[in-house]
């Protein structure tokens, strides 16, 4: 008499060899049809109207999202033209300087000695340390 162990790695066999066995058969009847269809030369794949226009669609999507609208490039031209604003405070809290550093060079120098706190909008604030 076979113990429940013994049956159960038989039936786990049985169903490997069946598993195999199926994944086998697939490999085959995919072999086949390929073999059969280079060795026709008249089952070209041809794509049908709708695989063609959903094609183009698919093309036109891309194309279109490589170039800039209107509106899109007059929004990065405006968003590249802000100003930015720097205000830089000292330790304890009191405005030391504000403008803008592109154009003011002391500006800019104390902002490179300060630490970067945050920004609001357009504004950049920063803090002076002791």
């Amino acid at each position: 008499m076979n113990s429940p162990k013994v049956k159960a790695r038989n039936n786990s066999r049985r169903r490997i060899k069946n598993l195999s066995t199926a994944i086998a058969i697939m490999l085959a009847m995919v072999t086949l049809f390929q073999a059969s269809a280079k060795n026709n030369p008249d089952s070209e794949r041809r794509i049908s109207a709708m695989e063609a226009k959903e094609l183009a669609e698919i093309e036109a999507y891309f194309m279109d999202k490589d170039e800039m609208s209107l509106e899109e490039a007059i929004l990065f031209e405006i968003e590249e033209e802000v100003i930015e604003e720097v205000k830089v405070f000292d330790s304890q809290g009191e405005l030391v300087a504000s403008g803008t550093p592109s154009t003011d060079s002391s500006l800019r120098s104390l902002v490179n000695q300060a630490d970067y706190l945050t920004s609001f909008g357009n504004n950049k604030y920063y803090r002076l340390a002791e």
